[in-house]
């Protein structure tokens, strides 16, 4: 079973909340796409003036890690979406529909989010202060995945707008192609770039306002 010492006090669910997304922002600074943004729309731009050809560009060095850096970019958000669920006493690992008196619980997980409290007043937590530890049979070692975190009754606790949901669900699509993804899938456009932009500013502001501000 897993150890759900994270949920134990709001201390340590915001010492796990800041650890995730301080993970994923590193994560996601090291995508080509992200770190390489200003290099990306000059050459975009030169391509769409057709005062140069993409052949005599750096293009394909982006094509070639777009998926990789799809990868990282979900990293932040997935990451950054759990950390938004644990401090608000929500549980991130997945409930064991299975296991008895769990059926409906399980269910509804995929649907909306819930609370530690929900699961403790069907079978009880089983604490270790001393040893630190948390343990629920009913609770899985895996996490909720991104799909169920983008659904639209977990949308109301993040702070992502309609477009950012849009841009992560569109990332997420390409990075379910994994074997199957081809430089033919690479696409870039003047509101693309905009969406990096305003994913960079986002991870900015959280790093920002979540991160900075609680280590002073």
């Amino acid at each position: 079973m897993v150890n759900l010492w994270i949920y134990s006090s709001h201390k340590e669910q915001s010492a796990t909340a800041a650890s995730l997304i301080t993970f994923g922002a590193e994560v996601f600074y090291r995508a080509k796409i992200i770190k390489d943004i200003e290099i990306l729309k000059a050459t975009h731009f030169e391509i769409d003036k057709r005062t140069i050809h993409p052949s005599e560009t750096n293009i394909s060095d982006f094509i070639f890690e777009h998926l990789v850096d799809c990868i990282r970019i979900l990293i932040f958000f997935e990451n950054y979406m759990k950390a938004e669920l644990i401090i608000k006493d929500f549980c991130v690992h997945s409930v064991d529909k299975n296991w008895n008196g769990f059926a409906e619980l399980g269910k509804e997980q995929n649907s909306r989010p819930i609370k530690i409290e929900e699961i403790n007043r069907i079978e009880e937590f089983v604490i270790d202060e001393s040893k630190q530890t948390i343990y629920h049979n009913a609770i899985k070692e895996t996490t909720i995945g991104l799909n169920v975190l983008l659904s639209s009754h977990y949308q109301s606790f993040y702070n992502l707008d309609l477009e950012m949901i849009k841009f992560i669900r569109w990332l997420n699509k390409l990075r379910n192609r994994l074997h199957f993804s081809s430089s033919a899938e690479f696409q870039i456009s003047n509101r693309i770039i905009l969406d990096y932009e305003k994913a960079i500013a986002f991870v900015d502001e959280i790093i920002k306002t979540r991160i900075t501000s609680a280590n002073l």
